[in-house]
């Protein structure tokens, strides 16, 4: 259940502004050397993100994302709406989203997910399926700390270090990008690498980029936003499956031992 969070997570936690600076992907396959000041400025800059993750309420979100094979040189085309709104407070509070993606030049959505807050349900149309996975919670109410959920919605930057193998790989006039690692076996079996670029000024993700086990890379960005926007409370409502789908519900034990649900391919 990892990979559909952390993806989303990111994704639904930009308020970086209503049109963000234009930006290209950095590959990581040859990051820059530290500065001997590096892990200092590094905590500089996540602890600006903690900070600002905090005061995320509402946001409304334009999305692309690229998928690219290079082993047959091909790349898919993805586009839609995102949209986030936390209820709640403290140990109660709820984070809800919303993600729809249609794939260019056609009608049908390709990937649709709605967490609720407690569950997230992931559309499958090859199988006419709605997957329904529990969100794990820690004693506190919190998402759980192995999440990169758990960091974008509250976790301070000190746990999300000890999570993940964080490195800065440079900061430009408009962006600060940083690199990100699994070290748990569970998080390196989900990705092995990932780009987080977030704005200067605001400190809030603009794209992310990962490298699956299998070389394969995606890329998200989040060209539009609108932040403090009032989201219609049904757009997290526990869908009903439509005429010929069935609702699967996913236990805890299947969600953490099985293949992740693919929110980056269908």
């Amino acid at each position: 259940m990892r990979k559909p969070l952390f993806v989303l997570a990111v994704l639904l936690t930009t308020t970086a502004g209503a049109h963000a600076q234009s930006i290209k992907v950095v590959s990581p396959a040859t990051p820059l050397a530290p500065a001997a000041t590096a892990p200092l400025v590094l905590d500089d800059h996540l602890n600006s993100w903690e900070s600002k993750m905090k005061a995320v309420q509402s946001l409304e979100a334009e999305i692309n994302r690229n998928d690219k094979n290079p082993s047959f040189g091909a790349t898919t085309t993805y586009s839609g709406v995102a949209l986030y709104a936390k209820s709640g407070t403290g140990a109660t509070a709820l984070n809800k989203a919303a993600l729809e993606l249609r794939q260019k030049g056609k009608a049908d959505f390709a990937e649709k997910i709605v967490c609720t807050g407690t569950y997230l349900y992931q559309y499958v149309p090859s199988q006419k399926e709605i997957r329904a996975y529990p969100i794990a919670k820690s004693k506190t109410g919190q998402v759980g700390e192995d999440s990169f959920l758990g960091f974008l919605f509250g976790m301070k930057a000190e746990d999300a270090k000890k999570q993940y193998n964080l490195s800065l790989f440079k900061v430009d006039a408009h962006y600060v990008y940083i690199d990100v690692s699994p070290k748990s076996a569970a998080g390196k079996a989900d990705f092995k690498r990932a780009r987080m670029v977030l704005d200067k000024t605001t400190y809030m993700p603009r794209q992310l980029w990962f490298e699956e086990n299998n070389g394969n890379e995606i890329t998200w960005n989040i060209p539009r936003i609108k932040a403090g926007v009032s989201v219609d409370p049904r757009a997290f409502d526990t869908p009903r499956a439509p005429a010929g789908w069935k609702l699967v519900p996913v236990s805890t034990t299947a969600a953490n031992t099985t293949e992740a649900p693919r929110v980056i391919r269908k």
